[in-house]
């Protein structure tokens, strides 16, 4: 777990090391076998993902699947198992990208979903006991949180956010680091997974909604107060948005004094600082990322990790005093904004997000995830030394990074920087098909979220498909 300044150096010389040397990747003649051995493997997949492309565009729907040669589809989920519709095994890795503490589809849980949706039905549009339940939940583990009110996703919880700043400060800008993903509002599509890409994945958004945008390198906080006096005569910045571990959850590592001296530039220029905690909240531990560092946001962002996964999953929380200027209708010229959702509060996702707290913090989920995801770092260095690899993972508790070609390490400004990071990303997502038709799946090929159902069984069988997909990498041209 990085937890100090010279762990957080090491990474990042690290990375620079892999972005300056050559690209390893597997050889085209040998991916030719592994897309060989998932056809042959996974034939009513492929035929499932023909169909698809006739009715949903790209034939898949989740940013997240390996399209590489074709997505699987999934038949079942239990514990760490994910089972396709050939009969296909896989250890799952990804954890639908972070929100699986206690594994798929838990029994606990899911009977407790639905003993409330047999009571109270799927929702009624009028409040739910489990809406204050569950509010009640989040206010015990984030003592920065006095109220909280649940919306449909974390784009839409930011969403929330960014308004509610403007409205409570009255102020205009919103800054957010560079690499960073808040959702896909149109305000927030800039310099997303990328440091310094700028526009490069906002088609279809005008630019003028980007015009109250401010975007800072990562950790510089030297940027960060130039942007503070710049703005202050020309709108102010209403609030900081930060994922707290740096962009990706950590793949673009967040120095560990930042977040402290966010918080300071913050309350120096009377700012919001806003934790993105989609993926951090409940997974870094019980009081998130705030707990992690010491350091209190004035409003959090929660996502998919709040329900455990279940559907209609977001919600915002903070300090009472911003908070009470959400409303959930219309009055005018209040200073209130205006915010709305039916599905919001549902009885699924409040019951699923109530229950999940309290089975996570019963059995110890938090620990044993970030055990296993130990392990596995420590797997995985033992591997690429052994094998002679300049490779390298480290975890902030259950989030583990594998670098490997260090796609995101690149930085585009430089001469064929762009090249670069295009050539590193094919060489991941290669990486993660190899992975993939040895029975593991993991979030883009340099990425692992474990949770309290990985034994040391499923570690040692992850570990042994990576040393033999490892046997198929060679240094690009050699």
């Amino acid at each position: 777990m990085t937890t100090n300044v010279r762990e957080f150096e090491e990474i990042m010389r690290r990375r620079r090391e892999l972005t300056s040397g050559p690209i390893y990747s597997i050889p085209d003649a040998e991916m030719e076998k592994v897309w060989a051995r998932l056809d042959k493997k996974s034939p009513k997949s492929k035929k499932a993902y023909e169909t698809a492309k006739e009715c949903i565009p790209g034939g898949a729907q989740h940013m997240l699947v390996n399209k590489n040669p074709f997505p699987v589809t999934i038949a079942k989920a239990l514990g760490t198992r994910m089972y396709d519709i050939d009969g296909n095994q896989y250890i799952d890795y990804l954890m639908m990208a972070g929100p699986i503490m206690l594994g798929h589809n838990y029994p606990p849980l899911v009977k407790k979903v639905n003993e409330a949706i047999e009571t109270e039905g799927i929702g009624s549009g009028w409040t739910s006991e489990y809406e204050i339940k569950l509010a009640r939940e989040v206010k015990r583990h984030f003592p920065s949180v006095d109220l909280y009110r649940a919306f449909q996703s974390g784009s839409e919880a930011n969403m929330a956010a960014a308004r509610l700043a403007r409205v409570y400060t009255k102020k205009k800008k919103i800054v957010k680091i560079g690499g960073s993903y808040h959702g896909w509002a149109d305000q927030f599509v800039y310099e997303m997974h990328i440091p310094y890409s700028g526009l490069f994945e906002s088609a279809g958004i005008p630019e003028e909604c980007f015009a109250q945008l401010i975007c800072v390198a990562p950790n510089d906080t030297a940027a960060l107060e130039k942007a503070f006096e710049s703005a202050k005569d020309d709108g102010g910045i209403a609030a900081v948005f930060i994922e707290p571990l740096g962009g990706e959850s950590g793949a673009t590592p967040m120095h560990p004094d930042f977040p402290g001296e966010l918080r300071a530039l913050c309350d120096r220029y009377e700012s919001l600082l806003v934790f993105d905690e989609v993926v951090t909240a409940f997974r870094l531990g019980l009081g998130g990322a705030q707990a992690y560092y010491g350091v209190r946001s004035d409003l959090t962002v929660f996502g998919k990790i709040i329900t455990h996964g279940y559907p209609s999953s977001g919600g915002l929380g903070g300090r009472r005093d911003i908070m009470e200027c959400l409303v959930s209708g219309l009055q005018p010229f209040k200073g209130h904004c205006f915010v709305a959702g039916t599905m919001g509060g549902n009885v699924i996702s409040t019951s699923a997000g109530y229950w999940a707290l309290k089975f996570i913090e019963q059995e110890k989920a938090v620990e044993k995830a970030a055990a296993a995801a130990d392990r596995l770092r420590g797997g995985l260095n033992g591997i690429f030394e052994r094998m002679g690899f300049p490779f390298f993972a480290y975890n902030f508790a259950s989030i583990v990074h594998f670098e490997t070609a260090a796609p995101v390490a690149v930085d585009i400004r430089e001469k064929d920087g762009i090249m670069s990071a295009l050539a590193r990303k094919q060489a991941v997502d290669n990486f993660a098909a190899a992975l993939l038709a040895e029975g593991i799946i993991t979030k883009y090929g340099n990425r692992a979220f474990t949770c309290m159902a990985h034994t040391d069984a499923d570690i040692d069988t992850a570990l042994g498909a990576f040393e033999k997909v490892l046997g198929l990498v060679k240094k690009q041209g050699g």
